[in-house]
């Protein structure tokens, strides 16, 4: 349950706030990779691969809403006990630990290498380390209640500059790069969907949040709004291969950035790939502030102590030398994000949560 320190009705988030969170934590990193093995996969039916993705994440947040629905007042944490038993939830609650965990440490390595490769080579990666991880520190001792207001503060800021973006973006699109239809069948777009989803079904943060939603009922409805805007964005990444082919796309490591870069207006205006960097980084801070926050206070609650901030010293600590031996180079990082990441968090944002649902169900937990 929600601890004593955060067990008021001021410290709820509205609906409006939890739905700008979901946006949130799948946009800012989703345009980083997802690009360019997409279109490697799905190719010029990308767009496809984003609608089927979305489609399903929509059927799938259902039953993140019906399993949160069961246990209002208490997070994945504290109910997995109730439908597992005592030792199996503890273990499950381990194994979300470690998958939060090993999220952070992805995201905390895409931005430094974003940073290194392209703005900051010569800077040490500590450094970069150390001045990201110590704000994300800060916010997560203020508590949820201060993460959502932040996110709030700045979610319009990041939707205009993705606005302003995609429109400069749109007079140089081919529409013959997404020719022909299906024409591999639909095998690819199915394909190209799995790495999708392990984006947009980072919507199951629901399970992990829902006793802190001020108006819960109306979760479902948001949650699905939340994805069909998501559906949106991500066709911004899709544009990328109406600009520059399927093929051209594909062997881009940033193809958002590439595209960005690709942006002039007259002969004095360009380069806003500054503008974007300042998205990625904003969003990116969010993410893994709202990831820490979660983790901190999950591993609180099963060890059931009553402040998580006594946590966030010791693992904003590990997180810099996790984050530094994820992988040998970015080549690696991008390898594994593309083919076995999206397997790891199907396991733990489908197949698990089904698998609790069903359990919950037959044994009538009400």
């Amino acid at each position: 349950m929600i601890n004593k320190i955060e067990n008021t009705s001021e410290k709820k988030i509205s609906i409006k706030q939890f739905s700008y969170l979901l946006i949130t934590i799948v946009i800012s990193t989703a345009d980083i990779f997802l690009p360019s093995y997409v279109a490697l996969v799905a190719k010029q039916d990308s767009w496809i691969s984003v609608i089927i993705a979305s489609l399903t994440s929509i059927i799938i947040f259902f039953f993140y809403y019906k399993l949160s629905m069961l246990f209002k007042k208490e997070t994945l944490f504290s109910y997995v006990n109730k439908i597992t038993g005592k030792v199996i939830g503890k273990f499950i609650s381990l194994l979300y630990l470690l998958f939060l965990l090993h999220g952070i440490t992805i995201i905390m390595r895409e931005i430094i290498e974003i940073i290194k490769n392209v703005f900051m080579p010569n800077t040490p990666e500590t450094i970069l380390y150390i001045f990201l991880i110590l704000p994300v520190a800060y916010a997560v001792s203020k508590g949820f209640l201060a993460i959502t207001r932040m996110t709030e503060i700045l979610f319009p800021y990041g939707i205009i500059l993705l606005i302003f973006v995609i429109s400069l973006s749109l007079p140089k699109i081919d529409m013959s790069n997404f020719l022909p239809v299906l024409e591999n069948g639909i095998k690819p777009p199915l394909l190209g969907s799995i790495p999708i989803l392990s984006y947009t079904l980072e919507t199951i943060i629901i399970l992990l949040i829902f006793p802190y939603i001020h108006d819960q009922k109306k979760t479902l409805k948001y949650g699905i709004i939340s994805i069909i805007a998501l559906t949106i964005s991500l066709s911004f990444g899709v544009l990328a291969i109406g600009v520059f082919g399927a093929k051209t796309t594909s062997n881009f490591q940033f193809a958002a950035l590439e595209m960005v870069r690709n942006i002039r207006v007259s002969n004095y205006i360009q380069r806003f790939d500054s503008l974007v960097m300042a998205l990625w980084i904003m969003g990116i801070y969010l993410k893994i502030t709202i990831f820490t926050y979660l983790f901190v206070k999950g591993f609180a609650t099963t060890i059931k102590s009553y402040d998580y901030r006594y946590l966030i010293l010791p693992v904003s600590s590990l997180i810099i030398p996790l984050s530094e031996n994820i992988s040998e180079s970015l080549d690696g990082l991008y390898t594994y994000v593309q083919r076995f990441f999206p397997f790891e968090a199907l396991v733990f944002e489908i197949l698990i949560p089904l698998i609790l649902y069903i359990i919950a169900k037959l044994k009538k937990i009400k």
